[in-house]
């Protein structure tokens, strides 16, 4: 038996199955929101601090409805936007401001960058 062969593929299969497990590590552990969202053909950035329930304010007593979902790493994300958005139609425009799940019980709205596909308001 040649040890130099066996050693050889000892340490190769050690360094496979710890990258791997470092790039799992890395997808996997992202909680909390990003400090820039890109969601269809819209850049979005924070709005202001995370809350506890997905509020968008913007002008209407209805709240949020659910228009999608995101991947940030290997979990999908809920988005939320303003009720009456209409999901099904792509040449619709996208909402100016939209709200997160964070991951961690919490909520991050967005709004839309200038000049990125959707009018913010302020």
């Amino acid at each position: 038996m040649n040890w130099r062969i066996v050693g050889c593929g000892v340490v190769g299969i050690g360094a496979f199955v710890a990258i791997g497990l470092l790039g799992l590590s890395m997808a996997t552990s992202r909680i909390g929101c990003p400090d820039r969202l890109q969601w269809a053909s819209v850049a979005y950035v924070p709005d202001r601090a995370a809350t506890h329930s997905p509020s968008i304010e913007d002008g209407s007593s209805q709240p949020p409805v659910k228009i999608g979902s995101t991947l940030i790493g290997l979990a999908s994300r809920g988005v939320y936007g303003p009720a009456g958005t209409d999901v099904s139609d792509a040449s619709a425009p996208q909402p100016s401001r939209i709200a997160m799940e964070c991951g961690d019980g919490t909520y991050q709205t967005y709004r839309g960058e200038p000049g990125a596909g959707a009018s913010p308001s302020s």
